[in-house]
């Protein structure tokens, strides 16, 4: 019996997978074999880690270059990818190599797993993630050793260019180089600027280089009318993107302009470098070039808003993504204007996308709220700000850290821990998972308004007798099932068990087939 063979629903499958690969890494760091000479790490550190690289935040208790082998950062590697991919969808890229046909349940698993919302060219799309991934990460890597072959030798320098391509663009924040990250390539622009394109590229979302690859890449005479092709959603995240990373720059220009310990030292056009970084690894990759601990108080709680944003759907990014920002804030435009629908771009945005942005929104807050709390009483030494910035790292799966993870409780790393799961999983996934039950009588029913109700009672006319008198309702049989809401609420819940065992029957007998 396969992985995909097991009746679970899709988010089920995701967390599973997830939790796997999570124990199976920790099993594999914590290996004789994978541990440096200077390794002081336990298996609690490895599990930490192995947590942070399946959910691709970037968050550690011990240096990656202090503790692991090379072999063992071959392992971090390979658990980076899987993680910023999805188990799932290397499953389903080697079923459907192998000829396999897959079912309803297990299609929408993959769609889950990728954010996909339609199965159109869905063979041609997975494959394509996996061609995409691997062509962007590999020309990454290459430009890379231009600068890390000098400073490492060739040996060194190519498998740094590889770990930290591979890392860059699963957003995950790791690197091999120790406790300062990047920071001793602040004012380089070829690290910079590489890494910052690996970033955006694995946060914009597949479907956007796939919408890209069928109607501008594939096409033999490029044309600037193709771009007007682009799908609605293509062009909104590629709007939002440059409008974000172009605020973001600006803000960060200007609240550290003048701190000597951040850019203050730093001519103009490496303080534009320095900053337009920050704001592209803000975006859920972690990658630190500057000492958080030294930012000024308002950077950082701009940089806690910027990592809450997070990237597209679909990618590799976390946080709430930009599109189900874009959908608040244009409900809540059209509510105080009075509009019937909510616009954007001539194309209105459906009721059902504005209540999945409200339920992400509002979760992803209740969580970050209850996060901050529970840290705030295990770690009560550390400062407030540090501590946003942390739980909003952890659970938007940015990275960045105020020098904070190793010096937490272990109640604290594990609330860490945590956070960084439920952040990568999505916090509709897991509802999902904790309401997967059936609703209710009760729940199900739809209640008239006592207002109307009398209304309708008081404007009934009053039937009278011969003498004027009123006449008195005569007894009637008892009122037809089907006539009360409580009965068409319950037929129509007896109809979709039918429809689900039917459903289920059908699988059945299509995998016995």
């Amino acid at each position: 019996m396969s992985f995909l063979s097991i009746k679970l629903t899709p988010s089920q499958r995701i967390m599973l997978s997830f939790l796997f690969v999570i124990l199976v890494g920790s099993i594999l760091l914590s290996l004789p074999i994978s541990q440096a000479d200077s390794s002081v790490a336990t298996y609690w550190d490895h599990l930490f880690t192995a947590v942070s690289m399946v959910c691709v935040t970037g968050l550690f208790t011990q240096a990656v270059s202090e503790t692991y082998s090379i072999f063992g950062q071959i392992i971090c590697i390979l658990l980076i990818q899987v993680g910023g991919l999805s188990l799932i969808s290397f499953i389903g890229l080697f079923a459907l190599r192998g000829g396999r046909k897959m079912d309803f349940m297990n299609m929408a698993t993959l769609q889950e797993a990728l954010s996909r919302s339609d199965t159109k060219y869905f063979r041609s799309f997975i494959k394509s993630v996996f061609a995409f991934t691997l062509t962007i990460e590999s020309l990454g890597a290459l430009i890379l050793t231009f600068q890390f072959v000098p400073d490492f030798g060739w040996q060194q320098g190519i498998f740094n260019s590889i770990f930290l391509a591979v890392s860059a663009f699963c957003n995950a924040g790791f690197d091999n180089f120790g406790a300062t990250s990047i920071v001793r390539y602040v004012d380089n622009p070829l690290v910079n600027l590489t890494l910052a394109a690996l970033i955006i590229m694995g946060g914009l979302g597949f479907s956007v280089w796939f919408d890209f690859q069928t109607q501008i890449l594939s096409r033999r005479h490029f044309k600037t009318r193709h771009f007007k092709k682009l799908r609605f959603h293509t062009k909104v995240v590629l709007a939002l993107t440059i409008t974000i990373l172009s605020i973001g720059t600006l803000l960060t220009l200007i609240t550290e302009w003048n701190n000597p310990d951040t850019i203050g030292h730093l001519p103009f056009w490496e303080k534009l470098l320095v900053s337009f970084f920050q704001t592209v690894t803000m975006r859920t990759a972690g990658f630190a070039s500057i000492d958080f601990t030294k930012a000024e108080p308002v950077t950082l709680l701009i940089y806690i808003f910027q990592m809450m944003l997070g990237g597209a759907p679909g990618g590799t990014a976390g946080g709430i993504k930009i599109t189900a920002f874009l959908t608040i804030i244009l409900y809540a435009r059209s509510e105080i204007l009075g509009l019937p629908n909510t616009n954007f771009m001539s194309h209105t945005i459906d009721i059902l996308t504005i209540r999945k942005a409200f339920a992400t929104f509002s979760v992803f807050l209740m969580v970050f709220l209850a996060g901050l709390f529970a840290i705030a009483v295990t770690d009560a030494d550390k400062p407030l700000i540090f501590l946003m910035f942390e739980v909003m790292s952890a659970l938007a799966t940015v990275g960045v850290t105020a020098n904070l993870t190793p010096t937490l409780s272990m109640a604290g790393q594990a609330i860490i821990m945590a956070l960084m799961f439920f952040g990568r999983i999505g916090p509709l996934s897991i509802l999902a998972n904790l309401s997967n039950r059936k609703i209710s009588k009760k729940e199900g029913l739809k209640y008239v308004k006592k207002e109307k109700a009398a209304e309708d009672k008081k404007d009934k006319p009053v039937k009278r007798n011969k003498d004027g008198t009123p006449r008195k309702p005569r007894k009637k049989g008892k009122e037809k099932p089907e006539d009360t809401p409580e009965v068409k609420a319950l037929k129509l819940q007896l109809k979709l068990e039918k429809s689900r065992k039917k459903l289920d029957n059908a699988e059945d007998k299509y995998n016995e087939d």
